[in-house]
């Protein structure tokens, strides 16, 4: 018989050897985790628990399989582009005015997995004039995944992302495969580390006075005590003015290190300022009782309590790309934080604001107001339209027309419909005032928990995400992805995601996420509408049709009154008229182009 969330107590041993080992906190799904060591225990050639635990503590290569077995290794080639432009247009140029043309700028990967951020950098500055002057190092806990780095061949599953052009002219085909060239391949040196141990930086492995560092969608996997250690290590192997750039979904690193935050329209950078400065933080609240940061010429960092200051340095502002993300209890840079636009700045199928929104058509409260477009159906947040031009909202979550259950009064929150499935009570007010409190000082996680995003069940931490979205769309990004990390088989968490992701203008992590909803529920069909708007947006003109048209068929395939699961009560016809209406007007200038 099976006892709690574990089949056999060999399971939770093994995993609290790796966490001792290797920082990992502990996984969301046991029954996702047990298989991911089964497998491992099986190339081990080992079926009893107490021998593998004595391998992988003796054989560092079977600690690398497991840790492989239990992270993810997603990439692809120049992911979230919006970081490399922000290279091209701002560091870059000023590590140039800065050194002179002779320097040898030096980034570093730090989770390459495959290879394919490692070898975006170095076509990057290839392409930038820096093929002399450039040392690129990757890293990885997995050998495995280092040595198909280092191969250098790549499917079409690579080259996904919307500058994967770029890319292809150093690519040459060969069968089904793609082979990098050397001029490229020869530009990276690739290392085995692993991060969570104390062995880095140093300057016999390069890990030194780095001027950009790319440690993305990493931290995510590590317990507290490890992610602060990771931050203070990140920040010690940076140069003076380095960059350090982490994922949408990674905790922030604001009170760990003296790193400078810089705010842009795709979320937050670090730099390492010159010792003695002191870092210009955009809202103290962001930070807690630690407001400013000195970084005094011992480099150790001394804590102040400071007011809000504005950007310092560079800001995407002066780079030409204004931002749009709300941080802490409301900086806005460069969009008004209460606006509702469908698809646009504003976070799709989310009352914005700090007010209430009856869900049925009244526009939302907050700095700005919903660009009125007729009246808004229930379950969607009223704007002007999609950002495909149509004159439908995106399916999404209806806000309470009061304080979530149990919330005190005026707090926004999750009113679940009547027969809607995880009805959850909501946080008690108690829990909501601490939840308020921590988003007030940036405590994203905090503010998950209490308001129970955490919660291992998925029905409770779903509504607890549309909740915190209510209040700040930047830590509901956070709390989305600790929910699905925690339960990675439930495909409306990954949608709630993409929702979330698009409203913050990072389609590619939109895309990514909205695929991995449909990998898990192939016939949902308000995914495949946010796919195709995604994939418009992208560029990919016939990937949109084809999404739209999967989710055209599938609504006609439901009774017409059928509501749609994820819809919020959206009935099959409706949708089935939407995804129609939108493939039809992009249709029309392809066939009008034929004709004339």
């Amino acid at each position: 018989m099976r006892q709690g969330p574990w089949s056999h107590e060999g399971f939770p041993a093994v995993l609290a050897l790796v966490e001792e080992r290797a920082g990992l906190a502990p996984p969301s799904c046991p029954a996702s985790a047990e298989e991911g060591i089964s497998r491992a225990m099986a190339r081990a050639g080992l079926s009893d628990f107490d021998e593998y635990r004595a391998r992988i503590t003796s054989d560092s290569a079977a600690m690398d399989d497991l840790l492989t077995e239990l992270t993810i290794g997603e990439t692809y080639f120049f992911r979230t582009p919006e970081h490399f432009e922000f290279l091209r247009r701002v560091v870059l140029p000023e590590l140039r005015e800065r050194h002179g043309p002779d320097y040898t700028v030096k980034m570093w990967s730090a989770a390459c997995s495959s290879g394919e951020e490692p070898y975006s950098m170095a076509a990057l500055l290839m392409n930038e004039g820096w093929g002399e002057h450039m040392a690129v190092y990757a890293t990885d806990v997995s050998r495995t995944a280092l040595a198909r780095a280092r191969r250098a061949h790549y499917g079409e599953w690579s080259l996904r992302g919307p500058w994967a052009e770029r890319m292809r002219v150093h690519l040459r085909p060969e069968g089904r495969q793609y082979v990098l060239s050397p001029e490229v391949k020869q530009r990276v040196r690739f290392n085995y580390l692993n991060l969570a141990l104390d062995t880095w930086p140093s300057p016999e492995s390069g890990i030194w006075k780095l001027d950009v560092v790319f440690c993305r969608n990493v931290l995510i996997y590590f317990n507290g005590s490890t992610i602060e250690a990771v931050a203070r290590r990140l920040h010690a192997s940076l140069g003076e003015g380095g960059v350090l750039f982490t994922g949408p979904s990674d905790p922030p690193l604001g009170g760990l290190a003296p790193l400078e935050p810089i705010l842009t329209e795709w979320g937050v950078f670090y730099r390492r300022l010159p010792p003695g400065t002191t870092v210009a933080v955009p809202d103290a609240s962001l930070f807690g009782d630690r407001g400013r940061m000195t970084a005094p010429p011992g480099g150790t960092a001394s804590e102040e309590m400071g007011a809000t200051h504005g950007i310092g340095a560079r800001t995407a502002t002066e780079s030409g790309a204004a931002g749009h993300a709300r941080f802490g209890s409301g900086t806005t840079v460069g969009g008004a934080p209460g606006s509702a636009s469908g698809l646009g700045s504003g976070t799709p199928g989310f009352a914005p604001g700090s007010g209430t929104a009856s869900g049925a058509g009244a526009n939302a409260p907050g700095s700005g107001s919903a660009a009125g477009g007729g009246t808004s159906r229930p379950g969607f947040a009223p704007g002007s339209g999609t950002a495909s031009g149509a004159g439908t909202s995106t399916p999404g979550f209806t806000p309470g027309s009061g304080a979530a259950s149990g919330g005190g009064s005026g707090a926004p929150g999750f009113a679940p419909r009547s027969g809607t499935t995880g009805a959850a009570s909501g946080p008690s007010p108690s829990e909501l005032a601490a939840a308020r409190r921590a988003l007030d000082r940036g405590d994203w996680r905090e503010a998950a928990l209490r308001m129970g995003a955490l919660d291992a069940d998925p029905d409770t931490a779903t509504a607890a995400v549309r909740s915190i979205a209510n209040l700040d769309a930047q830590a509901a990004i956070y709390a989305s992805a600790e929910a699905a990390s925690r339960h990675p088989l439930v495909p409306g968490l990954r949608y709630l995601e993409a929702l979330l992701l698009l409203g913050q203008g990072r389609l590619p992590d939109a895309e990514r996420s909205v695929r991995q909803a449909l990998y898990l529920e192939p016939t949902l069909a308000v995914a495949w509408l946010v796919l195709g708007r995604v994939l418009r947006r992208l560029g990919d003109t016939e990937g949109a049709l084809k999404a739209l048209r999967e989710a055209e068929a599938l609504c006609n395939a439901l009774p017409p009154e059928a509501p749609l699961p994820l819809a919020e009560g959206e009935l099959a016809r409706d949708l089935a008229r939407a995804a129609r209406d939108e493939r039809l007007r992009m249709e029309l200038p392809l066939t009008e182009g034929k004709t004339s």
